[in-house]
């Protein structure tokens, strides 16, 4: 990960952060999860992150900051099917002054990585929605967490 702080792990392991059974609603006619699924489960990724380090988007509004998707990208390794479990991991590839890079990938039961990506948020006040510096306290619970 890129960061100018020291005490975060400059590249760290994937976390597992949620299951997911594929239902036969996210399949498509030709019987595989259709590939615009696979952002909603980057942003489930991103949300059980959030939850984790205790700065859900409630907590983040409390603060006085959210973040707002600036750009996300997914690349199909392989397919998946009805009834597949998925594991959704995630590491935090880059944070800057403002913005908060994601590494997310998801993986079939059998090992095998079907889809992987990035997803880049940028930190906004909550009053102005102009960017505005990531606190210390989530810098300091990402280190925690991916140095844990």
């Amino acid at each position: 990960m890129e960061t100018d702080d020291p005490a975060i792990d400059p590249t760290p392991d994937f976390e597992p952060l949620f299951e997911h059974r594929v239902r036969f609603a996210e399949t498509d006619m030709q019987g595989v999860v259709f590939y615009g699924e696979y952002f909603t489960f980057q942003d489930e990724a991103v949300s059980e992150f959030f939850r984790q380090l205790e700065h859900s988007h409630d907590e983040q509004v409390k603060d006085g900051w959210q973040v707002h998707v600036v750009n996300a990208s997914l690349d199909y390794r392989d397919t998946s099917t009805f009834g597949d479990v998925l594991t959704n991991e995630l590491r935090v590839a880059e944070i800057g002054t403002s913005s908060l890079t994601f590494d997310h990938r998801v993986v079939r039961e059998d090992g095998t990585v079907v889809a992987e990506g990035t997803v880049t948020h940028v930190a906004v006040d909550v009053e102005t929605e102009r960017p505005t510096p990531i606190p210390d306290a989530f810098r300091e619970a990402v280190a925690a967490f991916q140095n844990g």
